[in-house]
C-alpha cells in the first residue's frame, strides 16, 4: 500500500511555508524538507520517494498545523 504525505498541501492551504513548519515543529531542515516534498532526499525532484515516516515527527508537524495526523496522509 502506498501512502503519500500531504504536508505541503495542508501547510500552503493555511498560508504557511516550509521554514515555518521546520521552526515551529523544531525539526532539522533535512527532516522538514523530506516530509514537505514526500521525498527520501528532501529534494522536490525526488517527490514521492519517501518510504518511511516517523509517527512522532508526523505528529509534531500535525500539531504545528493544528490538524490530525490522518489529515496529512493520502492513499
Amino acid at each position: 500500500m502506498s501512502v503519500r504525505l500531504r504536508v505541503k498541501e495542508v501547510a500552503e492551504g493555511q498560508g504557511l511555508c516550509l521554514s515555518h513548519i521546520q521552526r515551529e515543529a523544531k525539526l532539522a531542515v533535512t527532516t522538514a524538507r523530506r516530509y514537505w516534498y514526500n521525498s527520501r532526499t528532501g529534494l522536490a525532484k525526488d517527490a514521492g520517494t519517501l518510504s518511511e515516516v516517523n509517527l512522532e515527527t508526523l505528529g509534531m508537524i500535525a500539531a504545528t498545523l493544528k490538524v490530525r495526523v490522518g489529515d496529512l496522509l493520502e492513499g
